[in-house]
């Protein structure tokens, strides 16, 4: 068996040095300019755009100067440093939560009655209260590096990015600990790594006529119809139809918008995608269509929310993530075992071993639980939001590596709305409702989780042969680094341009003032639709198992639902 190669220190820091200006596009594409959401998708295109260049470079460098070229191993490095800086930077993540920091404090009136309601539950250290700190922030036309902003926000970043750093580091013990599982034993296919390792495998994969059809087609595309919205005298190719608007009468119109879209990106992804996940993303398309007929049929469109996508779906995610881990018990038991008596043998290709792991999982849990107390929440709201959370981000990473998803939608359905639904805002109680306002940044959507890139990074270690100790700890570091820039470059965007993404800020602090002014019981019709997603999913893992001709996969259930 050959040694792994250790990651070269150029690796690191060409890795280090792509960081800032993949970030600072991340946030500019993003919020500023809100054209291109690179880290909503599964592949990160600006990473993968890094790699080509260094892939180019490399084949320079192999003709003209062989003993600097880079090994494989190295462009894969890059790779992953630029990866997984972006995830945590993306739309659904560190951006987001951005809008929140400020936002009660700049927009409070005595209309809305924020501060009677909920200021005095806001620690100074999470949030930003200081309005002539604020001023530029949401006006405009200044600049952070001035003394007074710098000093409103200091504390509030770095208490972020410590937390931020040690909800990464939970999940990157948690990959530790499920690798051999994924990886070895189930032999996970994850297919979202085949793109990076063709592309460093040789020159054979540039050298493909097909590659560059498909290429010009997808560039062709887009930059005619771009091209278009600039210059509209330019001809565009028409490529999304909604062909709901023909449905006008009753039952039919229930349908609502009806889109077919031809995606060049979602095109490619379709080829690496399991053949019965595609059609089964199909049926369930035309599945959600047609709840809302039949309730239109039936009469129970009236009910609000009607047909609840998010109720359903949470309950789809939820029993995919209890059946992950209970298939996964065997193996969680001698991880377990492990705590207490090491095995070599089992653990000689961890990146670190089971008890170090589970040390690690264990002492970032008790430094999330021990960080949100003293903001004042009660340990039983956290522990219940952040198992939800867990479940849900294990469900989307399970579904990263086993389908290779285009991507993981899953709009305004986090912990928060679960949670209210099950026992109601006035039985979570004002203090902790706070503080799930401010959880809304990173769970507001899914799209954005470090795990499955944590995940295919060690896939990527593996079938490069690369030190995954070593990958390990570059990866976190990656993450560390990822935010502290994704701060400052957010920041120093907000002061020049003002109002970024106010309205992720008021979607929060509308529903909490919703939750503080209507205390609310348990929602029981909301509480069937999630049984019901329950009941669905549970008997289509039960069909599947028992049944080789099922032809329906339960993923696309939940994944078709925000088609």
């Amino acid at each position: 068996m050959n040694r792994p190669d250790n990651i070269t220190w150029r690796a690191v820091l060409l890795g280090i040095l792509s960081v800032p200006l993949n970030v600072y596009l991340v946030v500019q594409t993003e919020t500023v300019w809100t054209t291109q959401y690179p880290t909503t998708m599964t592949i990160i295109f600006n990473a993968v755009a890094t790699l080509f260049v260094f892939t180019a470079l490399n084949l320079f460098l192999k003709r003209y100067l062989p003993v600097w070229q880079f090994k494989q191993s190295e462009l894969l490095t890059i790779y992953l440093v630029v990866t997984l800086a972006c995830v945590v930077c993306g739309h659904d993540l560190l951006q987001a939560t951005m809008c929140v920091l400020g936002h009660s404090a700049w927009f409070t009136t005595p209309e809305n009655e924020w501060q009677t309601l909920f200021f005095h539950f806001i620690p100074d250290w999470i949030a930003v209260m200081d309005t002539d700190a604020l001023r530029g922030y949401y006006e405009g036309s200044s600049d952070f590096l001035v003394d007074k902003h710098v000093r409103a926000w200091i504390l509030p970043i770095f208490s972020w990015l410590f937390f931020f750093s040690a909800l990464a580091f939970a999940m990157m013990m948690f990959s530790v600990i499920l690798r051999k599982q994924w990886i070895e034993h189930e032999k996970l296919s994850y297919p979202v790594i085949m793109l990076p390792l063709e592309m460093t495998k040789n020159t054979k994969f540039y050298q493909s006529r097909l590659l560059w059809i498909g290429f010009g087609i997808g560039l062709g595309v887009d930059l005619l119809n771009g091209l278009n919205h600039l210059f509209p005298f330019v001809p565009f190719l028409p490529i999304r139809h909604d062909i709901g608007k023909f449905f006008t009468d009753e039952p039919l119109s229930a349908m609502g918008s009806t889109l077919i879209h031809l995606n060049p990106y979602a095109v490619g992804i379709g080829f690496i995608m399991p053949l019965d996940l595609s059609f089964s993303c199909w049926i369930f398309y035309l599945f959600w269509k047609a709840q809302r007929v039949f309730g239109t049929i039936i009469g129970i469109d009236h009910i609000p929310g009607f047909p609840h996508v998010d109720m359903q779906s949470s309950g789809a995610y939820l029993t995919l993530a209890v059946f992950g881990l209970w298939v996964t018990r065997r193996h969680f038991w001698r991880v377990c075992r492990a705590f207490f008596k090491p095995s070599r043998e089992d653990e000689s290709n961890e990146p670190i071993s089971y008890r170090m792991a589970l040390i690690g999982l264990i002492f970032s849990t008790l430094i999330i639980i021990g960080f949100w107390m003293r903001a004042g929440m009660s340990i039983l709201a956290i522990v219940l939001f952040f198992a939800v959370h867990s479940a849900y981000v294990l469900a989307f990473t399970r579904m990263r590596a086993e389908l290779g998803t285009p991507t993981q939608d899953f709009y305004r359905a986090g912990p928060s709305f679960l949670l209210t639904t099950l026992f109601g805002s006035r039985a979570i109680g004002p203090q902790n409702l706070t503080g799930y306002a401010y959880f809304y940044g990173f769970t507001r959507n899914y799209r954005s989780q470090p795990m499955p890139n944590q995940l295919e990074g060690f896939k990527i270690a593996e079938q490069s042969d690369t030190n995954s100790h070593h990958l390990l700890w570059l990866m976190w570091l990656s993450t560390v680094f990822g935010l502290l820039v994704g701060f400052f470059a957010f920041l120093h965007a907000g002061y020049k341009h003002g109002s970024l993404g106010t309205w992720r800020g008021q979607e929060t602090f509308s529903d909490l003032q919703r939750w503080l002014l209507s205390p609310s019981e348990t929602d029981w019709p909301n509480v069937g639709f999630l049984s019901f997603g329950m009941i669905l999913t549970s008997v289509m893992l039960f069909c599947r198992l028992r049944f080789i001709w099922w032809p329906f996969h339960p993923l696309a259930y939940p994944l078709a639902a925000n088609g």
